[in-house]
């Protein structure tokens, strides 16, 4: 990714961040800015070229603009419908990577996959009862999709740069699963919210990185400064 576009991805993290803090009203579409930012990037640099895993990411981008703009409304209500729209977003993730990941069905396999999948869920598992009913049985659901996001990346063959960047996005995702339940009904932090929203920035950073680099030996994909002028 051009140093270029980096840099316009940060102000769109830095816009999207001000407009977090003051929380007015007029400035919740901000909130699904840095997102429209990479669905931008990634349609102007395979534009042409569009396949069906080009498809599936977009979507996933736009399921992902959508929710971000309803999570700036705050309430319990927003909270769980962002949730269930994000579900789709790892649905999409997960459709991407589909043919990449490649599961054996081996004894050490299925293990590792089990010791994972508890290192994931356990942390929200412990604080389920301080959590209110309809947003734990919407975690629930969120929770299963991004276990099976996780799986997959997990199992994701391709070039090792691409596999490392998304499953680093997927991790992330995890991590503010985890903060935001924790940071909501057990511990108060400082600019709690704010360091979510800096997390989840970083995940779908990361995830466009590692869909992106999976086309790193395509013509198609080579740096094509000309197109963002």
């Amino acid at each position: 990714m051009p140093i270029r576009l980096k840099l316009i991805y940060l102000l769109c993290c830095l816009i999207d961040a001000l407009a977090f803090s003051f929380h007015q009203k007029w400035l919740i579409p901000f909130g699904a800015l840095p997102v429209l930012c990479l669905i931008t990037f990634y349609f102007l640099r395979r534009k042409g070229e569009y396949k069906l895993k080009d498809y599936t990411y977009t979507f996933a981008l736009v399921a992902a603009a959508m929710a971000d703009i309803v999570f700036e409304f705050r309430t319990m209500t927003a909270k769980v419908i962002a949730m269930i729209l994000y579900v789709f977003t790892f649905s999409f993730f997960t459709a991407t990577i589909r043919k990449e990941a490649v599961f054996t069905g081996t004894s050490k396999e299925l293990l590792k996959m089990i010791l994972h999948l508890l290192l994931i869920l356990s942390p929200f598992f412990l604080v389920f009862s301080k959590i209110p009913t309809d947003y734990f049985f919407s975690s629930i659901i969120y929770m299963v999709f991004l276990s099976l996001l996780y799986v997959n990346a997990l199992l994701r063959k391709t070039s090792k740069k691409s596999y490392i960047w998304f499953l680093v996005g997927v991790l992330a995702f995890v991590s503010v699963s985890v903060t935001d339940i924790y940071f909501a009904f057990v511990i108060k932090v400082p600019y709690a919210d704010l360091i979510n929203k800096l997390l989840y920035q970083f995940a779908q950073y990361a995830i466009f990185v590692g869909v992106i680099k999976a086309y790193k030996h395509s013509p198609a994909f080579s740096v094509r400064d000309e197109d963002f002028r």
